[in-house]
């Protein structure tokens, strides 16, 4: 079992609450610590946004649980109505993120002995204040999360097992079951990063003149997940349509594999280019090949040609042909548009280190 991060962090936020519960009168330990597990966020910004928010749910459960005492009493009927009432307020005013912590003080307060309510309801409020203020500190300044080098590890493993699967299926290796559920683990993998991503637009940046560069890493990891969910997509059309494919004249169905074959070395040389293992104006792989390439789309585009005698299997070979010559040509826009914002990127920022093989053990 690996300790992650989050893990680490909600024990300290924690043991700290209690600590500091321990030490300050008429503090009860147990909500502090409660409040710093629901107060810690996945991210720094999330922390932030919500901290008044809960700080704001505090106080008005306080205020609530005193008015409804007071004039109403604390049998388990009007605890029951007032947190009703109490969670219809609280989604009137958009704070659903916060309706537990603010209801655990409610009913907390509302259960003491009704003489005692303003001071029970003042300890309660402190007490919830303290745990979300540890919970902030901590995911603030102890272990910060690094969504960016998550998510290039995330999507770089992910890209190369969907490259080792097109290099297997244009040399028809492996079986069509296996295959299926391959693809399916890898759109699994494709949201997990788009969730990686989403935390990653979330990420407090305390310096101004980091926030650009914020905004060119956002870009070039959107980048990064659209080039291989273009992979992923050009794997499923050749899954599908691997009879067909295996039924073309020999050197046309050569000429799709060499073109396939060098996008998929392209997709790996870029990766080595924001690592910072090759030079950012490397990997110009389409100029060179753009002969090869043409060439390959006269044979498509004359082989495809239908004529007004064609048979139902000739227009249905067409067809697939069509949709694996209109992907790869989408994969390929996708790698040129990933080079060239990562070329730039690197030109402006060759201080950042990717290297995938440093990333062992990090987790969120």
């Amino acid at each position: 079992m690996k300790l992650g991060a989050r893990m680490f962090k909600t024990g300290l936020g924690v043991a700290l609450s209690i600590m500091l519960a321990n030490w300050l009168p008429f503090v009860e330990p147990a909500i502090p610590a409660f409040t710093a597990i629901l107060g810690l966020q996945q991210t720094v910004r999330g922390s932030i946004d919500t901290f008044f928010n809960r700080v704001f749910a505090a106080i008005l459960g306080g205020v609530v649980a005193v008015f409804m005492v007071h004039f109403f009493g604390n049998n388990a009927l009007i605890i029951g109505v007032t947190i009703t009432m109490f969670i219809g307020i609280l989604n009137a005013m958009k704070m659903s993120n916060v309706i537990s912590l603010a209801t655990i003080t409610l009913v907390v307060i509302m259960l003491n002995d009704p003489s005692m309510i303003m001071q029970s309801a003042l300890s309660r409020v402190i007490e919830s204040l303290l745990g979300v203020t540890v919970s902030l500190f901590v995911n603030v300044f102890v272990l910060p999360p690094k969504y960016d080098a998550i998510l290039y590890e995330d999507i770089n493993k992910t890209t190369n097992e969907v490259l080792v699967r097109l290099r297997a299926i244009l040399r028809k290796n492996g079986e069509y079951s296996t295959l299926t559920s391959d693809i399916m683990w890898a759109e699994k993998r494709i949201a997990h990063s788009k969730k990686l991503y989403t935390l990653l637009k979330d990420e407090n940046v305390w310096s101004k003149r980091k926030i650009p560069m914020l905004k060119r890493k956002l870009v070039v990891f959107r980048a990064f997940i659209v080039s291989l969910q273009q992979s992923l997509a050009l794997l499923a059309v050749l899954h599908t349509h691997t009879n067909i494919m295996f039924q073309l004249p020999d050197e046309l169905r050569m000429q799709i594999r060499e073109r396939i074959e060098t996008l998929c070395s392209a997709h790996e040389q870029i990766f080595l280019k924001f690592d910072g293992r090759i030079s950012p104006l490397e990997v110009n792989f389409f100029q060179p090949t753009q002969y090869y390439r043409q060439e390959l789309m006269d044979s498509i585009f004359e082989y495809a040609a239908i004529k007004q005698t064609a048979t139902q299997e000739e227009f249905e070979r067409s067809n697939a042909l069509m949709l694996i010559t209109g992907q790869l040509v989408s994969y390929e826009e996708s790698l040129i548009k990933l080079n060239t914002l990562i070329r730039s990127y690197r030109i402006h920022h060759d201080e950042d280190d990717y290297q995938a093989d440093s990333l062992e053990g990090i987790e969120g």
